[in-house]
């Protein structure tokens, strides 16, 4: 995808990998296949296999480790949620739901496998195989799909993805910020299997 959207990018590892990743917004990630295991700075860990999908919070830098599986690649798609796009989101909250005082979820945890979640990722997939790049307009409606799908699932998801308090107000260091690789830099692991994220 363009640079200007930096909203998504999908992946294919041939063999077995491993990176360290910033994510600096929240992102959704989705497996269609292989293995995919991951550990955030706070130590939290989480395994997927395909057909699973998982939320990792905004700053979290991650250890990423990737198995294919026999000859099927490791195939995974990355949709970021951007601040900016999260504030303008966050104004067309009921009064209620803004004053909803339930505790955040963790940084990093796997998706409920609801049908909402289902057709965000499965909708893509048209995309993925012809190697067309999804539109604004369409990339925009995608974002408030996942929105609505998460605060759908859980309630808890309106405090953790609107961690900002309503203030809604871009951090001028993150302006000044140097702006962070997008796409992960996969390289060859040599890790065994149950030491991959130690």
């Amino acid at each position: 995808m363009s640079t200007e959207q930096n909203i998504y990018f999908q992946d294919t590892i041939d063999v077995v990998s491993h990176a360290y990743h910033l994510f600096q917004n929240h992102t959704l990630v989705y497996l269609y296949s292989g293995r995919l295991h991951l550990r955030n700075q706070c130590g939290e860990t989480l395994s997927m296999v395909g057909g699973e999908s998982a939320f990792i919070g905004k700053d979290s830098y991650s250890h990423l480790y990737a198995e294919p599986e026999e000859n099927i690649p490791c195939r995974a798609l990355f949709f970021t949620l951007p601040r900016d796009f999260l504030c303008e989101y966050y104004q067309t909250l009921p009064e209620s739901d803004r004053k909803l005082s339930v505790e955040k979820l963790s940084a990093l945890h796997r998706l409920e496998q609801t049908s909402d979640i289902k057709s965000i990722f499965q909708s893509w997939i048209p995309y993925m195989q012809s190697g067309q790049e999804l539109s604004d307009k369409v990339l925009r409606l995608k974002m408030m799909e996942a929105v609505y799908a998460l605060l759908n699932t859980d309630e808890r998801y309106i405090p953790t993805l609107f961690d900002f308090a309503g203030k809604c107000q871009m951090d001028m260091f993150d302006l000044l910020q140097e702006p962070v690789e997008k796409e992960i830099k996969w390289q060859d692991s040599v890790f065994e299997p149950y030491s991959k994220l130690n």
